[in-house]
């Protein structure tokens, strides 16, 4: 995480610098273990936003996420409903917002959050810098005009998956139409379709995620009239489109290099088929040739001229024999011609 991005020591005291080895542990500073994310008690690193919009990192667990919200309502939520915001259900989960009492539960990866009357629990991803600092300025922005602050932080949230799935449509489509341009200008296609496949399957994620997040925000305008101010379904719908319109693309494109690449295959049967007939058809003036050669007495060869006119029926029947096969398997709707 970038320096910017730290907490502070005077808004987390109890904090200590975490070091990130990978993916999968939380190491404080002076070398204590603080669990694994995925785990039943494991902590995860959050960030903690007040009813005023400050923000304030928190090492929490589960199990502290379900003690801090039952006191506010008892049994308000179960354990069932917190694991939903566990890293290990990202891929698996569609996006969803839980009403409980004294508590909505956001599941909309990258962000898992939970959001009470007067605080609001977002828990961060690696590599969250950048949306940290959407989070930060959306929750501002948002706080300081809202008068519920559950609402306020919703819609916070919302807005801030909204400009993460517009940056990631910036930054995959791009890449998409300059390779999709070189495949259609270019002849040697076989070596872009490899990266013209990672490209597919990354906008393949980014369509299933933009998907998802639209169908929740319609269910919520269905659902809930307070909502209709927002301005987060039209700009959803609008990166669902930029990135259905460029899958589209991509597999037009694919279209057409397998339509080329047909071409040349259907080419090189022709040529083949040509040559094959040509050398069949050769076959017949050799067993001629190889008859005559044969130390047989035959007085053939005593015959004036006997040579070219032999020679010439074969040069005869090797052409009239090509052209009567060429033009029988053009009636039968096969091409036989050598240009491409």
């Amino acid at each position: 995480m970038a320096s910017s991005s730290r907490p502070s020591a005077t808004s987390a005291p109890f904090l200590d610098s975490l070091i990130l080895p990978n993916d999968t542990m939380l190491i404080s500073q002076n070398g204590n273990l603080l669990g694994l994310p995925t785990s039943p008690h494991g902590r995860r690193l959050a960030l903690r936003f007040d009813s005023a919009g400050n923000a304030e990192y928190h090492e929490v667990s589960r199990t502290d996420v379900l003690k801090t919200i039952q006191t506010a309502a008892r049994n308000a939520v179960h354990m069932r409903d917190i694991r939903k915001l566990d890293n290990v259900f990202s891929a698996s989960n569609e996006p969803s917002i839980t009403v409980r009492q004294q508590v909505i539960l956001v599941n909309c990866d990258p962000v898992r959050a939970v959001i009470m009357r007067d605080c609001c629990l977002v828990f961060l991803p690696d590599g969250a810098d950048s949306l940290i600092s959407h989070l930060k300025k959306n929750f501002k922005q948002h706080v300081g005009e809202a008068i519920a602050f559950e609402f306020a932080a919703l819609e916070a949230i919302l807005a801030t998956i909204c400009r993460v799935f517009a940056m990631e449509c910036e930054k995959v489509i791009p890449l998409g139409r300059s390779a999709l341009d070189k495949m259609t200008k270019d002849d040697s296609m076989m070596g872009e379709l490899e990266g013209l496949r990672s490209i597919k399957n990354a906008m393949s994620t980014l369509e299933a995620q933009v998907g998802g997040m639209r169908r929740l925000l319609m269910s919520l305008l269905e659902n809930e009239e307070d909502l209709h101010m927002m301005y987060l379904t039209k700009e959803i719908y609008g990166s669902q489109t930029r990135v259905a319109l460029m899958a589209n693309n991509i597999l037009n494109t694919e279209s057409i290099v397998m339509l080329k690449l047909d071409a040349k295959r259907n080419f090189l049967l022709s040529v083949d088929l040509s040559l094959t007939l040509m050398g069949t058809l050769l076959a017949m003036p050799t067993f001629i040739v190889g008859a005559f050669g044969m130390n047989l007495n035959s007085y053939i060869q005593e015959t004036d001229y006997i040579f070219w006119i032999v020679f010439a029926v074969c040069i005869q029947f090797v052409l009239v024999g090509y052209y009567v096969v060429v033009q029988f398997l053009k009636l039968q709707g096969i091409n036989m011609s050598w240009k491409y």
